[in-house]
C-alpha cells in the first residue's frame, strides 16, 4: 500500500521522547515491517542524560568511567524511538536497572517481524585534546594514625604536637603507583623544636600504595642526610623530586621508584629553600629527566622573590629570580609559585598569605614578567561552597603552608589545585586557571579539622596522556591523606 503526495504524521511517545514522521512519498507497508530502535539514551534518577551507540542488536550506554554506575544507571529512564506501529517489551516507559544487561524485544507494526536488542553500558569516548578533564572521583581517605604514625586524631592533650598530627608533611607521587609522605617533624624535628632532637627514620619518609593507601615501605634515601631534605613533590610523570640543602648548595634529587637510591639531578649555588620554619616547598613542571622547570622558595622580601630553575637533560641551563609583586614577608610568611609549563619563560600560579584576617590568603596567575592575569575572587559563595564566602585565613604557625597551590596540565588545559580554608575547616579544589573559579565535578575535598596552629598541607598530581587519567593527592596536618582520580572521558 503506497501513498503518494500525501503527508502522514505519526507521533510516537516512548519513555517521554516524541518523534514525528512526515514525508510526501510514504510507504505505509514498509514502515509496518520495521523493527529498528534509534536514538537510545537514558536519564538517571539525578537527571544526568547518557547517550549511546547502536551496533546491530547491541546498544551501549556511554558512561564516564569515574561515574558511580550503580547510582547513575539503576532505575534510569530510557528514551528511544520505535518505527510506526511497533511495540516493545518491556514497556519503554518503565525505568530499568541498566547496571545489568537489559533486553528489548521489538515487534513490528504488522506483527510479522521481531528483533531483540541487548542494552549494555561502557565507557564514554575520550575528550579531544585541549578539552581538559570532565570529572573526578574521590578514592581514598586515611587519617594520620591510620597511616602508621603514633598519636590520636583530634586529641590535643599531648605535649608533643606530632602526636595529634603536626608532621609538617609533604606528599608526592612515586612511579604513579605509590605515594611518598615526608614528615619533616621526624626527619628534622629540631627545625621546629630543639627539644625534639631525635630523628625517626622509619616515620620520616613513608610510602603508601596509591590505590588503597596501604603501607608499602619507606623511601630509599641512600646516603642522604635526611635532615637536609627540605621538601618533595613529583614531576608530570610521577617521578619524586626533592630539594636538599648541602652546605651552601641547593641540590635536586629524584626517584623513579621508591626502592631506587636517590639520583642527583643538578645543584645550584642559589639560596634555595632557606626557611627554618614550615614554609619550604618545591614544584616541578615537565619531565625532570628531560625538560622541566623547578620552583623553590627564596629568602623572603617585599618583592615576593621565588626561584625558577630550568633543567634540560640533567643540567641547569637557566635560573630566574621571579618577583611576584606580592610580599613574601607578610602574614605568616608563606608564599609559593607553581610553573605552568616547562618552557624557559613561562607563566606561574601564586599562593600567598596577606595578613591574618578573613580572606587574607590569595591566589593569582602571573605572566613571566610578573603581570597578574587572573585573580581568584575574594568571594567564592555559590561558586565553590553554598555558604563559604571568603578565600580563607592564614594559619598561625610561622610559614604554615596555606594557600598551597599546584599548577596542573591535563589533556591540553591548565588547572590550579588550591588548598585553602579557615582555622577549623579545610577546602581543597581544582580550578580552571583561566578564571580560578570554574571547577570540574568531583574535585572538591572539604573536612573539619582544628588546623589553626598546624603546619598546613601540600598536594601533588600526575597525568597519564595514554590513559587520559590523572591522580591527585592532598595531605593536611592533623587530618591525613585524600586521593582522587580524574578522567578526560
Amino acid at each position: 500500500m503506497k501513498f503518494t503526495n500525501l503527508i502522514i504524521s505519526a507521533a510516537i511517545c516512548l519513555g517521554g521522547a516524541c518523534g514525528l514522521v512526515s514525508c510526501s512519498d510514504f510507504d505505509y507497508d514498509e514502515q509496518l515491517e520495521r523493527t529498528d530502535i534509534s536514538e537510545f539514551s537514558v536519564k538517571s534518577v539525578g537527571g544526568t542524560v547518557y547517550k549511546s551507540t547502536i551496533d546491530g542488536d547491541v546498544i551501549t550506554i556511554k558512561v564516564n568511567p569515574m561515574a558511580d554506575v550503580e547510582t547513575e544507571l539503576k532505575g534510569a529512564m530510557p528514551y528511544f524511538y520505535l518505527p510506526m506501529g511497533a511495540t516493545c517489551a518491556p514497556s519503554p516507559v518503565d525505568p530499568q536497572d541498566f547496571t545489568k544487561d537489559v533486553t528489548y524485544t521489538v515487534t513490528s507494526g504488522n506483527g510479522k517481524n521481531q528483533r531483540v536488542y541487548t542494552v549494555k553500558w561502557g565507557p564514554s569516548d575520550p575528550l579531544p585534546d585541549g578539552a581538559g578533564f570532565s570529572m573526578a572521583r574521590q578514592l581514598c581517605e586515611a587519617f594520620f594514625p591510620d597511616l602508621g604514625y603514633p598519636g590520636e586524631k583530634d586529641n590535643f592533650n599531648f605535649a608533643d604536637s606530632r602526636l595529634y598530627g603536626d608532621l609538617n608533611g609533604y606528599v608526592a607521587f612515586c612511579g604513579n603507583d605509590h605515594i611518598v609522605l615526608m614528615a619533616r617533624q621526624y626527619s628534622d624535628p629540631a627545625f621546629s623544636d630543639p627539644a625534639l632532637n631525635v630523628q625517626n627514620v622509619d616515620l620520616a619518609f613513608k610510602v603508601f600504595d596509591a590505590d588503597d593507601l596501604s603501607q608499602a615501605g619507606n623511601l630509599n634515601t641512600g646516603s642522604l642526610d635526611i635532615r637536609q631534605i627540605k621538601a618533595i613533590t613529583s614531576d608530570w610523570q610521577g617521578t619524586t623530586v626533592a630539594v636538599v640543602k648541602n652546605g651552601n648548595k641547593g641540590e635536586f634529587y629524584y626517584w623513579e621508584r621508591y626502592t631506587d637510591a636517590p639520583t642527583l639531578l643538578a645543584s645550584t649555588d642559589e639560596d634555595v629553600a632557606p626557611a627554618t620554619d614550615g614554609s619550604n616547598y618545591i614544584q616541578v613542571a615537565g619531565d625532570i629527566t628531560g625538560i622541566a622547570n623547578i620552583t623553590v622558595n627564596a629568602p623572603r622580601d617585599i618583592d615576593g622573590s621565588q626561584y625558577m630553575i630550568h633543567v634540560e637533560n640533567g643540567v641547569i641551563t637557566d635560573t630566574q629570580l621571579i618577583k611576584t609583586g606580592y610580599r613574601s614577608d607578610d602574614g605568616n610568611g608563606f608564599q609559593m609559585i607553581s610553573p605552568l609549563k616547562p618552557d624557559l619563560r613561562c607563566s606561574y600560579l601564586i599562593g600567598d598569605t596577606e595578613g591574618n584576617a578573613a580572606s587574607s590568603i590569595r591566589v593569582y596567575a602571573n605572566t613571566n614578567r610578573g603581570n597578574t592575569k587572573v585573580t581568584m575572587p575574594a568571594v567564592l559563595q555559590n561558586m565553590w561552597e553554598a555558604w563559604w564566602v571568603g578565600t580563607g585565613v592564614a594559619l598561625a604557625r610561622g610559614g604554615a603552608r596555606r594557600p598551597y597551590v599546584s599548577s596542573m596540565y591535563i589533556n591540553g588545559k591548565y588547572y590550579g589545585a588550591v588548598m585553602l580554608g579557615t582555622g577549623w575547616w579545610w577546602h581543597n579544589d581544582i580550578a580552571d586557571i583561566d578564571d580560578l573559579t570554574t571547577r570540574v565535578e568531583g574535585t572538591a575535598q572539604s573536612y573539619v579539622v582544628n588546623c589553626t596552629w598546624s603546619f598546613g598541607g601540600t598536594c601533588d598530581w600526575y597525568y597519564d596522556p595514554e590513559t587520559k587519567e590523572a591522580r591527585w593527592v592532598t595531605y593536611t596536618d592533623r587530618h591525613g591523606i585524600n586521593t582522587a582520580a580524574i578522567t578526560c572521558y
